[in-house]
């Protein structure tokens, strides 16, 4: 009778243990569930702005918000190995010191950028000035500020390939220099790529004088506008097509410009026009991302059966939310499945670093250029106190493979070197490289 009693308090005791775990673990699933759903919809909400001078106990505020908002919500801090409580002990006597209230926010612009990720940064504070940039792109090869596209506007005056060696009369190295502290970046050729872009920039309906050396050595200078921003709102007009195409040599080439407007759109059109072409070359150069929605949507076209990209969890402090997979399904009325080469370079970034590592790791597409910018982030943008907004990075993505994306991307299966004088002649080295591939002479 004793032994009978005993076996059914035993029973009781464990069937409450179970009843009280899986109590737990339902508990710890809401709050992951409440925490990816916040994640996943929380946006900046508008805050009133601090006209200046700021006082002392307002610059302690500020910077007390954004030291604690990148401490708890900040994705890599362990993933890079940075020791956050030492960059406050660097910054903040340098914020309380700044001379006024733009160099008190400079400083916090610095401070973000030692994060060196592309995607996390500082992007208005009151009292900043606009900046524009004269109508071309310069780019960082062969270890030289070049340019690579010039404005018809310009054509006559500033060529590509031209290096530039001087801004209003300074060194380049020097404005670079100047710059560096600012540009935060995973990777060194994504950060010299931004800096590039930065060298000529400054307020809005002014000059600068920009020295340029052409490939023959002969040496110029230049009197570059910086336009005055675009007037209207955002989205005012017709926005340009993201996708452009044409056939080369038998096969089809797809240009995609970013992963927004009609990117699925354009790819589907164009690639009803390839169906029977022996060969593809998709063109992601320079993309910086957009809606990685739009990009596993194109993928889609490319497979017969679903594919496993990558997986996430999402930085909710002081927890993190379970992993979970983003798979790319088949989509549309057919699949094409002839040979594809992706044509990558550092310019490649955000969803576009998704798009691209997906398919080289599944071994769908040759990759041909160079490696990606490396950056992945689904940041989230923070109001500060007295208005200013962080933008932060708030996952970490990582491939199939296991490798992060942040700081790594993707290497091409061909890597192919961009040089000055391939600029200057107006050669595309990386799609003379993908034709050969699908020629099967490489």
């Amino acid at each position: 009778m004793g032994a009978t009693v005993r076996r059914r308090w035993y029973r009781r005791r464990w069937v409450r243990v179970l009843f009280g775990c899986l109590t737990t673990v339902l508990i710890l699933l809401g709050i992951a569930g409440f925490a990816l759903y916040r994640a996943m919809t929380s946006v900046a909400r508008p805050g009133p702005v601090w006209e200046g001078p700021l006082t002392p106990e307002q610059r302690e505020e500020i910077f007390d918000a954004l030291w604690t908002t990148v401490y708890r919500h900040y994705s890599y801090l362990e993933l890079k190995g940075i020791d956050w409580k030492a960059r406050r002990a660097t910054y903040w006597p340098q914020a309380q010191a700044a001379p006024d209230d733009v160099a008190f926010y400079r400083v916090l612009e610095r401070m973000v950028a030692s994060l060196d990720d592309g995607h996390t940064r500082l992007i208005f504070y009151p009292g900043q000035e606009p900046v524009t940039t004269p109508p071309l792109t310069l780019g960082w090869v062969e270890e030289q500020y070049v340019v690579l596209e010039v404005d018809d506007a310009l054509t006559d005056q500033v060529k590509p390939g031209d290096r530039l060696t001087a801004v209003d009369g300074r060194p380049v190295a020097e404005v670079a220099a100047e710059l560096r502290p600012y540009i935060g970046e995973a990777t060194e050729v994504r950060r010299q790529r931004r800096i590039a872009r930065s060298l000529l920039s400054g307020p809005p309906a002014t000059t600068v004088a920009a020295t340029f050396v052409r490939p023959d050595g002969t040496q110029y200078t230049v009197a570059l506008e910086r336009p005055d921003p675009e007037p209207g709102s955002p989205g005012a007009g017709p926005l340009p097509s993201q996708v452009s195409s044409r056939e080369i040599d038998g096969f089809g080439y797809i240009r995609i410009a970013s992963w927004s407007g009609d990117a699925v759109y354009g790819f589907d059109q164009t690639l009803e026009q390839f169906r029977d072409a022996p060969g593809l070359i998709i063109d992601v150069r320079g993309n910086g991302g957009g809606n990685d929605m739009l990009a596993s949507q194109v993928a889609g076209r490319l497979f017969t059966e679903k594919q496993f990209f990558a997986r996430c969890r999402f930085r909710v402090y002081p927890f993190w939310t379970p992993a979970f997979r983003r798979y790319v399904e088949p989509r549309g009325p057919w699949t094409y499945t002839g040979p594809v080469v992706l044509l990558i370079d550092e310019g490649v970034y955000s969803s576009n670093d998704f798009f691209v590592g997906g398919l080289a790791r599944s071994g769908r597409v040759t990759t041909v250029g160079r490696p990606t910018g490396a950056g992945s982030a689904n940041p989230e943008i923070f109001t500060l106190p007295g208005g200013a907004q962080l933008r932060l990075s708030r996952w970490i993505e990582y491939f199939a493979d296991g490798t992060p994306v942040e700081g790594n991307g993707t290497r091409p299966d061909i890597e192919v070197v961009l040089t000055i004088a391939d600029i200057a002649a107006g050669r595309d080295p990386d799609l003379e490289t993908a034709l050969a591939v699908l020629r099967g002479e490489r």
